[in-house]
């Protein structure tokens, strides 16, 4: 079936997961390709329908094992016809859990047939040490090569009606969605109320009025505001956050590879 379309989706804080989904995407250059930036508040709220005759990358980073819920909440207003689907999941050199195979139920659900999967390691949000300058070379080299490879399969077939993959995770799914956390995002006397925070929180959880007031039941502790802040004003609740990069440490000297598979 010839593809007509290329559409790559993404939920990256930290940009490492749209640097991913961009390197798998090279391959397809010579087709139309456009790319959804989830992050984005108001992008994240719109409708997306898809055709049986365009391909939909999607990534998402893992949160605690699970989708992060703005993902899954994005993913509620997509949908397609028989709409070839890819599934990328990075994740912070820790545990995939069950996000893929939550990712694979979503978008089935929705009228897409996933024909591939990958997962990339990406630099921890919460301690830079596990998985620190990932994704590298290397792994850049490995989403290329999936793609390519994806690309080719893609020309092989008749239809999508693919041999279901086989996929890490299991469902029911182990743990809930992550929708509380131990610590808050602070802000201390070195605010200058320049607003970038607020502009760039993917759920809008900085007030657009007063950067110091943090709604922490929207707030995803994705690391946003405190990678833009110009006098590193924000900072995690300190205690409990130390206490998880402690908890975090042993995966640092865990080196794991990128996987795929491809229907």
């Amino acid at each position: 079936m010839k593809l007509l379309k290329v559409y790559y989706a993404y939920f990256s804080p930290g940009n490492s997961t749209e640097t991913v989904l961009s390197e798998i995407t090279r391959a397809f250059h010579d087709y139309p390709v456009e790319a959804i930036n989830l992050t984005n508040y108001d992008s994240r709220n719109m409708e997306y329908h898809f055709k049986e005759n365009e391909l939909v990358i999607i990534g998402s980073p893992v949160y605690g094992g699970r989708l992060p819920v703005p993902v899954t909440e994005a993913l509620s207003r997509f949908s397609g016809i028989n709409t070839p689907a890819v599934l990328v999941a990075t994740y912070g050199n820790g545990d995939i859990g069950d996000t893929v195979t939550e990712l694979s139920n979503v978008v089935s659900e929705k009228g897409f047939i996933p024909v591939a999967a990958a997962t990339f390691v990406c630099q921890h949000t919460y301690l830079s040490e596990c998985g620190q300058g990932r994704p590298d070379e290397n792994d850049l080299e490995t989403a290329r090569e999936f793609g390519e490879k994806l690309r080719d399969r893609l020309r092989l077939m008749i239809t999508y009606d693919v041999k279901k993959l086989d996929l890490p995770g299991s469902y029911p799914y182990a743990k809930p969605p992550m929708t509380r956390f131990p610590f808050n995002v602070e802000t201390n006397d070195y605010c200058i109320y320049c607003m970038l925070c607020a502009g760039i929180c993917p759920v809008k959880a900085v007030s657009e009025s007063n950067p110091k007031s943090i709604d922490n039941d929207k707030c995803v502790r994705c690391g946003s505001c405190l990678r833009i802040c110009p006098t590193q004003a924000k900072y995690f609740t300190e205690e409990p956050f130390r206490a998880l990069q402690k908890k975090l440490a042993p995966l640092c000297d865990i080196h794991k590879e990128p996987w795929y598979t491809i229907g």
